[in-house]
């Protein structure tokens, strides 16, 4: 069986890597999950990545099941945008979700709402900056997955996002670390989604 551990100190050695999780089961890889940092193009790691492990141990795996984070060098992280208020309302079986993004002196504002479960509010955060944000774009986006995952013992969200732009989807993922508040790593992961679409 293949060791999940050999695959991610394989990854791990490729420049601008900063985080490798393989989530493998008797039949062989299924999920790749990396933090990079903003030096190379998202496609360029994944064929950094598919090259490192084919040349390592002779296994061509699918491009598809590598997903990439990337974080925005120290300083640098959101600049541009920034969450200036993130405000909860219990509605009994569901929870609405409001954020305020400021950019440049402009203030934009958007909710949405969802079940109250662990994933459903995440995701019911992602969808607020995602429709706070909705007039800067004509495309149409839809926040598709969350996920919290364990890298170099930090938690961090990883958000998927699907832009509909001219009849073409393109998938974008945004990450956040977990400092405190999931749900505020939630709503940063969608607006770094957002960014790099």
């Amino acid at each position: 069986m293949l060791d999940p551990k050999k695959i991610e100190s394989i990854i791990s050695q490729i420049s601008g890597i900063n985080g490798v999780k393989v989530v493998a089961d008797e039949e062989g890889i299924k999920e790749i999950h990396v933090i990079t940092d903003s030096q190379k193009n998202p496609k360029q790691v994944v064929r950094d990545v598919e090259t490192a492990i084919f040349a390592s141990t002779g296994i061509k795996i699918d491009r598809k099941i590598i997903s990439v984070a990337q974080l925005s060098s120290p300083g640098q992280s959101f600049v541009d945008y920034e969450i200036s208020s993130l405000r909860t309302e219990d509605l009994g079986k569901k929870i609405k979700v409001e954020v305020t993004i400021e950019r440049a002196g402009e203030v934009y504002t958007g909710s949405a709402e969802g079940a109250k479960t662990s994933i459903q509010k995440l995701k019911t955060a992602a969808e607020a900056v995602i429709n706070a944000l909705d007039e800067l774009s004509d495309s149409i986006f839809s926040v598709d997955d969350l996920r919290i995952i364990t890298l170099a013992g930090k938690e961090f969200l990883v958000c998927h996002l699907t832009k509909l732009q001219n009849g073409l989807e393109k998938s974008v993922i945004g990450s956040c670390e977990i400092q405190k508040d999931p749900l505020i790593a939630a709503a940063y992961a969608a607006l770094d989604a957002f960014k790099r679409s």
